[in-house]
């Protein structure tokens, strides 16, 4: 029989096989919401010390192929982002609905974990990761952003039109993550549970308590 504070202990800290960086999933506009919440379910159970990462962040771009590039080296089909801000009501539903599911899982597995998910909102824009498209239709970095101030200035042009464009990130963990300290924390909900569900709870503890003890004696 397996030591079973043994595997609690085991739990207490990441195993080397597990991935170390947080699971990243994008929220669009024709993806599945069904698909999204299973993987996520899917991807919390295996791995208890690493995070979800839900986002509206566009995908990484491509480069732009010539023909697709003026005489002046502007885009003449630039990539939209409007879709960063558009599916932001799409990501808290995603957000809700495996929280929800989360905790049913626990029920239905009659597991002793009281706590849902802990939940950090991170809110910002494209621009300030450097990935905005502004009106000449190409992802400008600061320098470049600089530059087209001061000639605006020169040209008379006091105010300098520019773009926000939102986007969201939203972490969920089994575990608190005190690196994300700067994001907003929604504590995790608790499961309520029924006087024979928490007896059974407390029966499973205490024979898992009791099960080091019994092998010793054999």
């Amino acid at each position: 029989m397996a030591d079973a504070k043994g595997k609690e202990k085991a739990r207490e800290k990441p195993d080397e096989d597990e991935p170390q960086n947080p699971q990243l999933i994008r929220i669009t506009n024709h993806g599945k919401i069904t698909t999204w919440v299973a993987f996520a379910l899917d991807f919390l159970d295996k791995h208890e010390f690493i995070p979800i990462v839900l986002h509206t962040l566009p995908a990484t771009p491509k480069p732009m192929p010539p023909e697709n590039v003026d005489g002046t080296g502007r885009a003449t089909n630039p990539p939209s982002f409007l879709h960063t801000a558009s599916t932001v009501p799409r990501l808290i539903s995603v957000v809700e609905i495996i929280k929800r599911e989360y905790l049913k899982k626990l029920e239905l597995e009659h597991s002793s974990t009281l706590l849902g998910l802990h939940q950090y909102n991170e809110i910002g824009t494209l621009e300030e990761l450097g990935l905005g498209v502004p009106d000449s239709g190409l992802p400008q970095d600061a320098d470049t952003l600089r530059s087209r101030e001061i000639v605006a200035t020169l040209e008379g042009k006091t105010h300098l039109k520019t773009k926000q464009t939102p986007f969201m990130k939203i972490t969920l963990s089994r575990v608190e993550l005190p690196e994300l300290g700067n994001a907003t924390y929604q504590p995790p909900l608790a499961r309520k549970l029924s006087k024979s569900a928490k007896a059974r709870a407390k029966r499973r503890e205490n024979k898992a308590a009791d099960a080091p003890l019994t092998e010793q004696c054999q």
